[in-house]
């Protein structure tokens, strides 16, 4: 096995290299693969190796270099655009008599696997239908798959954290391109609803999620942000952190109602959030509360 091992990171030091993080669409474009390789003392090790999915035979067992040819061939956005635009039916090849398929039909076949709306599909199921993230490595999740292309087995999702990362880069291009685009044209006032509750592993998180009706008149909800409360559950700091959402949407001027449950803590949020964005924007917030 053979690699092509680049020098990309060395002319390219942009704040995802000097800081080790990769671009939030990173594993939409690569893929990660495990090999076993002997070194001198004979010793089996196992290593990763980086595989662009856009790239034909370019591969890296460095992730620096893997982030430095992201950033130089799929910049952002244009990498997302290649992968979102919409897709064109393939059309399969008819069915012959003979039982073993050629390596052209097998070809053809592989390239009929639509890559990015498996992708798309798997992470719908996983979030909407709730399923657990391990159920990527059943083998009767993969039987499924490869019974309806038996030649892409390496294309598939098998890794719970590789299905992790393949959510947050659906994530972070909707928020920026679907999102914020849709609030920005909304003819209704943001309606917000919170909630605090806290994770397995013991985090604290504030649900920040939105209803609006768009330009078509159509009725949207979204979930605008998970913040984590870190340093205590007070309505002040619950407070900084709405507001740190609808900032970064900005939507700061165009809050409506807000929906929560009967919480102390609710009533001492709202408070504090009409004096913030009374302080910092000039927003003159009147609290209006449906208490559930």
């Amino acid at each position: 096995m053979s690699f092509n091992h680049s020098s990309e990171s060395s002319s390219l030091t942009p704040q995802y290299l000097s800081r080790s993080i990769s671009p939030p669409y990173f594993d939409a474009i690569i893929r990660t693969e495990t090999f076993q390789s002997t070194s001198n003392s004979k010793r089996k090790r196992t290593r990763t190796q980086y595989v662009c999915t856009q790239c034909p035979s370019w591969s890296n067992t460095h992730r620096g270099n893997t982030i430095a040819h992201v950033l130089r061939h799929h910049a952002w956005p244009e990498s997302s655009q290649l992968l979102h635009t919409p897709r064109t039916p393939v059309t399969m090849p008819q069915a012959t008599t003979s039982v073993s398929r050629t390596t052209t039909d097998q070809n053809v076949i592989r390239n009929a696997f639509d890559r990015q709306g498996y992708r798309d599909a798997l992470a719908g199921l996983l979030t909407r239908r709730r399923m657990p993230f391990s159920s990527v490595e059943w083998a009767e999740m993969k039987d499924l798959a490869l019974a309806c292309n038996p030649y892409v087995q390496d294309q598939l999702i098998t890794n719970r954290r590789t299905a992790v990362r393949l959510i947050a880069s659906n994530y972070q291009f909707y928020k920026g391109h679907v999102i914020k685009e849709s609030l920005s044209t909304a003819i209704s006032p943001i309606h917000i609803s919170t909630d605090l509750w806290t994770s397995p592993f013991r985090s604290s998180l504030l649900a920040v999620c939105a209803q609006w009706v768009d330009h078509e008149h159509k009725l949207q909800r979204a979930l605008l942000g998970l913040p984590e409360c870190r340093y205590g559950h007070s309505g002040q700091q619950q407070a900084q952190l709405l507001l740190g959402t609808l900032e970064e949407y900005g939507i700061q001027s165009r809050v409506g109602w807000h929906t929560g449950d009967n919480a102390t803590s609710n009533d001492t949020c709202l408070d504090h959030l009409e004096s913030l964005l009374q302080s910092k924007h000039n927003v003159c917030y009147s609290i209006r509360c449906i208490s559930l």
